[in-house]
């Protein structure tokens, strides 16, 4: 079994003599660890665009500036304050046109930018319900976060190192040896060491997630997503 994992490359014994550049030159383990962890948000932000189209400037502008007290006045009425919705990059643009209507006059394409911070996610219904059903929007994207991020993420990095440990132990055991002091430890792929060894299966595992914007329907603006956390670490382990 111990063959078949060296071989596979999960976990790795290597002799005390090594050429490989960049490789300890002293008989070591080399394993990972991932801690995961699922948590709520307590933070939200919605971000989409205002848009309007008129062969007339001015009245899409209208439009758009319309739509943009509205949406200041829901929020208010959601409790949300006034600094956390931005409402930015109003941009002009020409809509395309059919060719087969190319006599028909140009539709000028007026948008604005919206990004609406909630920072507590109490308010979250209040503020989302208004969207579903307010004319000229689109192009929602969503995000939730956690005030807690950073307390979760290096609790995940001390459970990395426990699982990475108790899998060095075992190797250890199993070729009738004692485990050394950890020689390097990394949040991640140790990149030079594992190409050293032609394990690298590509690009660097995951992390925390739920930073990253997700794109959504209006129906779906309501749902609150739960936060998925992964935290990798790569350690190297001398052998007694």
């Amino acid at each position: 079994m111990l063959k078949s994992i060296a071989a596979a490359g999960a976990l790795l014994l290597l002799p005390m003599a090594v050429q490989a550049s960049g490789l300890p030159d002293y008989p070591f383990i080399h394993v990972s660890g991932m801690g995961t962890a699922v948590a709520m948000p307590d933070l939200g932000q919605i971000d989409f665009e205002i848009a309007a189209f008129d062969a007339d400037p001015a009245v899409a502008v209208g439009v758009v500036e319309a739509r943009a007290t509205e949406i200041r006045a829901a929020m208010a009425q959601a409790g949300v304050p006034l600094e956390d919705v931005q409402i930015r990059d109003v941009r002009k643009d020409f809509r395309k046109q059919d060719p087969a209507g190319a006599s028909a006059p140009v539709q000028y394409d007026i948008r604005a930018g919206v990004r609406i911070n909630v920072r507590n996610l109490a308010q979250w219904r209040a503020a989302a319900t208004p969207l579903l059903t307010m004319p000229n929007l689109d192009g929602f994207m969503i995000v939730f976060d956690t005030t807690q991020r950073e307390k979760i993420e290096m609790e995940l990095a001390g459970d990395a190192v426990k699982i990475a440990r108790r899998k060095a132990e075992g190797i250890a055991a199993g070729l009738g040896r004692k485990l050394g002091a950890a020689s390097a430890v990394s949040t991640g792929d140790l990149k030079n060491l594992t190409r050293a060894m032609g394990l690298a299966p590509g690009e660097a595992g995951s992390h925390s997630s739920s930073s990253q914007k997700i794109g959504t329907e209006r129906a779906d603006l309501l749902t609150v997503m739960s936060l998925k956390f992964a935290q990798p670490v790569d350690v190297i382990y001398r052998l007694k």
